[in-house]
């Protein structure tokens, strides 16, 4: 390549959706831009169940009609405690501002290829199997030092550099800023995938439904066909008891003691092995500096309980690339001009991060299967289960008691009666 084919406006390094919806929107802007991602895709990757107000990305970047086609439509949540048998579903048609009534419940490995490929089609250079290396700021612009799909060395140079390296963070570790959030107790996923569960019929067979019980939670999410991804986030206190068991045996572990889902999972078969990874919650002190922005799981990670993950990486892929070609068109790649950036992405973050703390302490627990004879406090879930939480406005002053979780404290959900 001669020098100018190896210079960018920006260089982003991981094509998962926050990385490939960063370049996408750099594209549509008209910013040269690279892409490096160290796997070949298509591949695996967990995180299936996404939210209503993505939808507005999804039509941003062109792609809502052939999501239409390729993947089942998800118009509600459903929660059923298992102790107690009581059940609760949320339509997202039914939240405060239902401007997107539904979502998708996708396989990953298809659904990321078709962001990244979008982000190719848009104009982004793809280039895959392809690990940065290293990273090197200057007065003048960025240096990656690469190594590709051959085993070669490379270099590439830009005027900024986007870490989308997801859970491995790249510039979080390097820089020492990523910071374990020890207030979220689970620390072990396991999953898998079945064929012919039992699901919800007509409407709501698209629904992700999640199985709490006293020793975490399960995740149950139907893909258009035959398959549906099964796995279960477990608390300490149940895998530190249980310490010594491989994969299968702690998955079959939770599974005994949830009879909710042996039911769902009665009569299925399992086609994929069980896997496990680690479900540690953290975030990066700051996630920009001169010439570089964090993206997406490299900033933070949280708790996958409502889902969160991709809505958070495209929805801040996009107001990072509105960020960068601001800061190229001033020609100022100060650290201080992106504080605002890390302030967009804090909105939502910072909510669904309190979600997460008020369930594991369990104080969200019974109102998530009882909010419905409180209709407002069900509308206010069930916008944030819809993933509205970029509008601060609409949510000032409604959280400042914790979705007033405090009033239910009490409930004896061993002792309820069961709704459906």
């Amino acid at each position: 390549m001669t020098a100018e084919q190896n210079s960018f406006d920006v260089i982003v390094a991981g094509g998962g959706p926050a990385g490939s919806t960063t370049a996408s929107f750099l594209r549509m802007l008209g910013r040269s831009v690279v892409v490096l991602e160290k796997e070949r895709f298509p591949r695996f990757h967990l995180g299936e169940s996404l939210l209503p107000c993505g939808g507005e990305v999804w039509d941003e970047l062109g792609i809502s009609d052939e999501m239409k086609q390729r993947y089942i439509l998800k118009p509600g949540a459903r929660f059923i405690h298992n102790e107690s048998g009581l059940t609760q579903t949320y339509y997202f048609e039914e939240a405060i501002r239902p401007d997107h009534p539904f979502a998708y419940e996708v396989p990953r490995a298809d659904f990321d290829n078709l962001l990244l490929r979008r982000s190719e089609a848009l104009g982004a250079v793809v280039r895959e199997e392809t690990l940065v290396r290293d990273v090197h700021f200057d007065a003048d612009g960025v240096s990656v030092t690469l190594r590709d799909q051959d085993g070669q060395s490379e270099s590439l140079r830009a005027k900024m550099f986007v870490d989308a390296t997801g859970r491995d963070t790249f510039l979080g570790t390097r820089l020492g800023i990523k910071v374990s959030d020890e207030l979220v107790t689970t620390n072990l996923a396991c999953f898998t995938h079945y064929e012919h569960c039992n699901r919800q019929s007509g409407r709501d067979e698209g629904n992700i439904t999640i199985v709490l019980f006293d020793g975490g939670w399960w995740w149950f999410i139907p893909f258009k066909g035959t398959v549906t991804s099964v796995g279960c986030t477990l608390q300490k206190e149940f895998t530190v008891s249980r310490r010594g068991l491989s994969a299968e045996q702690m998955f079959m572990a939770a599974l005994q003691a949830t009879p909710v889902m042996q039911e769902l999972l009665r009569g299925a078969t399992r086609v994929r092995p069980v896997d496990t990874t680690g479900n540690w919650s953290y975030r990066c002190k700051q996630f920009y500096g001169e010439r570089f922005l964090l993206v997406g799981d490299s900033a933070a990670f949280i708790d996958p309980l409502f889902s969160t993950g991709v809505l958070m990486a495209v929805t801040c892929g996009k107001y990072a690339a509105h960020a960068i070609d601001e800061a190229i068109r001033a020609g100022d790649f100060s650290a201080e001009r992106f504080a605002s950036y890390q302030e967009q992405a804090l909105r939502g973050a910072d909510l669904f991060k309190g979600l997460v703390h008020e369930f594991y302490s369990r104080s969200l627990r019974p109102l998530l299967v009882r909010s419905a004879t409180h209709p407002a406090t069900c509308a206010a879930i069930t916008s944030a289960l819809a993933g509205d939480v970029y509008r601060p406005a609409m949510w000032q002053g409604l959280f400042r008691e914790g979705f007033s979780v405090r009033a239910v404290d009490s409930l004896d959900l061993n002792h309820s009666e069961t709704r459906s």
